[in-house]
């Protein structure tokens, strides 16, 4: 069906309203006596009907009413809304500034703590790493994950990454089964809450407070890797004169031969 424009009302009302005002066209006395001979003329085209002007007029007033109402009370009209169901919010507007607000004004939650039994666990571990002078390393890993495998066959294969691996620091894999199993061992799970772990594979160092000194996240090259670690044991040993052995040559890129 083909497209129609209609004009609109008001515009129609201006038409009219301009017809009417609209001076009557002259017309020639030699041709208003033909047509007064010939009994099958028709009126003049400039005539219109008075009740017609009367219409014109009518509307045109109307429709400067509505206009000046509209701009006197800006409010008065109404629109109705398109919800068919008068829902209840929850939360309302006004409980979701107030708790934006109390969030805002509450200081952060400190790092989740371990259960007990985690505590003591990774304690063991700490106290085991400080007696041997190295670092704990842990590396959350997952069986079915490609780039743990991936990482494993190149970057911890790496000759220079695997002897600094092991000169400096306790390695301890953190091992997810969540997806083999549906479920995770409870220090497995702890750790990975304590330490905020998403992906893997990922490598934290952690200090003697148990805080993470550095963290590297993803399949990393053997480059990157040796970096970390290097810049993990520069960090430590200038805040900790006693950690100041695991300084060596080994800290230098150069040593690394990829």
């Amino acid at each position: 069906m083909p497209c129609i424009a209609r004009p609109s009302s008001s515009r129609m009302c201006a038409v009219f309203f301009v017809a009417a005002l609209a001076p009557k066209r002259a017309i020639c006395p030699c041709s208003q006596r033909k047509a007064s001979m010939d009994p099958k003329s028709e009126k003049s085209v400039s005539y219109m009907p008075k009740w017609l002007i009367a219409a014109a007029a009518v509307f045109v007033v109307l429709r400067i009413g509505d206009v000046l109402l509209s701009r006197v009370q800006p409010n008065a009209v109404k629109v109705k809304s398109t919800q068919a169901i008068a829902w209840t919010q929850i939360p309302s507007k006004e409980q979701l500034i107030a708790e934006a607000k109390r969030v805002a004004a509450t200081p952060a939650k400190p790092v989740q703590e371990l259960s007990p039994k985690s505590q003591e666990q990774l304690h063991e571990l700490l106290a085991e790493a400080k007696l041997n002078g190295k670092l704990l390393l842990l590396e959350f890993y997952a069986d079915w994950s490609d780039p743990c495998k991936k990482m494993e066959a190149t970057s911890m294969s790496n000759t220079q990454v695997a002897a600094l691996v092991d000169d400096r620091f306790m390695p301890v894999r953190i091992n997810d089964t969540q997806k083999q199993f549906g479920v995770n061992a409870r220090f497995v799970a702890d750790l990975q809450k304590r330490y905020r772990v998403f992906a893997f594979p990922t490598l934290i160092i952690v200090g003697e407070d148990e805080s993470p000194i550095a963290s590297l996240i993803g399949n990393c090259s053997s480059l990157t890797t040796y970096r970390f670690l290097s810049r993990a044991l520069a960090t430590v040993a200038s805040m900790r004169p006693e950690f100041a052995h695991l300084l060596t040559s080994h800290s230098q890129d150069s040593a690394l031969r990829l």
